[in-house]
């Protein structure tokens, strides 16, 4: 019994590991070699090189030639889709959503916390949205977004903290500036409501975020609302948006709770 318990431990760590190295890619990325997975998962580049190949061979990761660097694979993008698509959440939001994101001309993503990003769990955009156009499992900073930092305003304080050192270990030697600078936005979210970033992210895109809370606020998620700046001015993001998030929170929790409908199941 004692080598299988050892063989088990001995699995769960490399299963551990393996799933680390997958979550070093992000959806902006250029292809990444195993020196910079190894520094992105602070494993040792010996056991990054085994595990990429073995991932790779599996179908989780693609090799891109000639250099040996590597994509995330077919398999880990469908897995990973498949159970994002299958949460009730997204039924519900979507019309709410939709039709924040017509009014406006602007794109509304819904996302949750996963270490130093957010995972987007849905998105939409108005018909003539001038944005980045992204996806369901893309992956955006916490640090510098308006869905990061309404998320990190809302979570109890362990789970705050639990982001806070994945985020302090992505930024590396910038981790001292990243979480005064997040402090203090989560800080502006006790003052507005809402979270703002204008240009922190990417320096055209202007945003607002909101959370939302479900399973009687066992579950937090957050919401966002924007676009390119396109001549408009913080103030409409301020005094307009902002407020309007803030009902579409409101309003999805309610439903939700209608429903009787939790985060994972109906």
């Amino acid at each position: 019994m004692a080598a299988v318990k050892a063989k088990d431990t001995t699995m769960v760590v490399s299963l551990a590991r393996g799933l680390n190295i997958l979550r070093a890619f992000r959806a902006i990325d250029a292809p990444l070699g195993n020196k910079e997975i190894a520094e992105r998962t602070a494993l040792p580049k010996a056991t990054v090189a085994r595990l990429s190949y073995t991932l790779s061979q599996m179908g989780y990761l693609r090799q891109v030639e000639p250099h040996g660097q590597y994509h995330l694979g077919d398999k880990v993008t469908a897995l990973g889709h498949a159970l994002l698509r299958s949460l009730p959440v997204r039924r519900v939001a979507e019309p709410l959503m939709q039709a924040l994101a017509d009014k406006y001309e602007m794109s509304v993503a819904l996302g949750i916390g996963d270490g130093p990003d957010m995972v987007y769990l849905h998105y939409c955009s108005g018909p003539e949205t001038v944005t980045m156009r992204l996806r369901i499992g893309s992956l955006v900073p916490i640090a510098q977004s308006a869905m990061g930092r309404a998320y990190m305003w809302a979570l109890p304080e362990a789970e705050r903290e639990h982001h806070m050192q994945a985020i302090r270990a992505a930024a590396g030697d910038k981790a001292d500036t990243v979480e005064a600078e997040l402090r203090a936005e989560i800080a502006e979210v006790d003052r507005r409501g809402f979270s703002v970033s204008f240009g922190a992210w990417r320096r055209e895109i202007f945003a607002v975020g909101a959370p939302v809370w479900l399973d009687r606020g066992e579950t937090v998620l957050a919401l966002n609302c924007g676009t390119r700046r396109r001549g408009l001015n913080e103030a409409h993001f301020q005094e307009t948006l902002g407020p309007e998030l803030m009902a579409l929170s409101s309003e999805l929790g309610h439903r939700m709770d209608q429903l009787g409908a939790s985060f994972w199941d109906e």
